[in-house]
């Protein structure tokens, strides 16, 4: 996964009370069963706080995602990606995850 998560050690020592945004992109095998199991997931996420700020798919490319969410700490959806349950959602799902791109933003 091409990612920016290096920068989540600089910026996980930064205070304040901006949250982190987290812009990614990646490709899955069939949108609709991505989207359905990302739903389902949702509750998973929010224990985590991670907020959802924007979720959807190319006009062109219905398999290309593009998601958009807040996270208290840069590192803490990586965090959330790495632990086993996680990881078995994301793989049942139809993410591709070779051809993730997260990027990590702040305000």
């Amino acid at each position: 996964m091409k990612s920016e998560w290096s920068l989540a050690n600089k910026l996980k020592n930064q205070k304040g009370d901006n949250m982190v945004k987290i812009v990614g992109s990646f490709e899955v095998n069939d949108w609709a069963h991505w989207k359905n199991g990302f739903d389902n997931h949702a509750e998973a996420r929010e224990k985590a706080s991670i907020k959802t700020i924007y979720v959807g798919n190319e006009i062109d490319n219905p398999n290309k995602v593009h998601i958009v969410m807040e996270t208290p700490e840069a590192d803490t959806m990586q965090k959330f990606m790495q632990q086993p349950e996680n990881q078995e959602a994301i793989k049942n799902s139809g993410h591709k995850q070779e051809t993730s791109i997260m990027i990590v933003c702040s305000d």
